[in-house]
């Protein structure tokens, strides 16, 4: 698969994850610290609204509602449009809070995003975070990229400071430690 056809594989599974929530789940700890599942939902909303316009150029698009499935549904899709705009990949666009980088960057960065806040909300829900190994794959070697700059890593920033995790540790294991989240995180 190309990596607009992951980045989207990883928003249709998250989108069913989200689709599968009861209104309890919302109120939910997560291994995002401070975050509740409902704060993980706005903030995946949030970002692909901030994408789009960094693919775009302009304003934000409407569409968003209070209801948070919906508004992902929506969020997403016209980040994907966003994304799928002939040329877009070699174009330069805006990673939010980051600067300008080429599309395909910015289509890694939203994956990288889309699968680690899918793998918070299922450890959320108590259910086991294995990721898709092609997807954890991939957005691990985008994720490695990172640079360990304050504004990325560490107190304040983007992300937590990595954890430690074995070298024959599964794919998700290294990619969610490498984003400053225990692997072994329960609720």
């Amino acid at each position: 698969m190309d990596l607009l056809d992951l980045d989207r594989t990883a928003i249709d599974l998250n989108a069913a994850l989200v689709a599968s929530l009861e209104p309890e789940h919302y109120d939910l700890p997560t291994p995002c610290a401070g975050w509740t599942v409902r704060d993980v939902l706005r903030h995946l909303v949030d970002m692909s609204i901030k994408f789009d316009v960094g693919a775009r150029g302009g304003e934000p698009r409407s569409g968003i509602s209070d209801d948070l499935v919906t508004s992902y549904a929506t969020a997403s899709d016209l980040v994907t449009e966003s994304f799928r705009a002939d040329g877009f990949l070699d174009r330069e666009g805006q990673i939010p809070g980051f600067g300008t980088y080429p599309g395909r960057n910015l289509v890694g960065a939203h994956l990288v995003d889309t699968v680690v806040h899918s793998w918070d909300v299922k450890r959320a829900l108590g259910l086991d975070g294995t990721l898709d190994d092609g997807l954890a794959l991939v957005a691990y070697k985008v994720a490695l990229r990172y640079p360990s700059t304050p504004n990325v890593r560490g107190p304040g920033a983007a992300f937590a400071l990595p954890v430690g995790v074995t070298e024959d540790a599964p794919t998700t294991d290294k990619l969610v430690a490498l984003l400053g989240r225990s692997p072994d995180w329960k609720p």
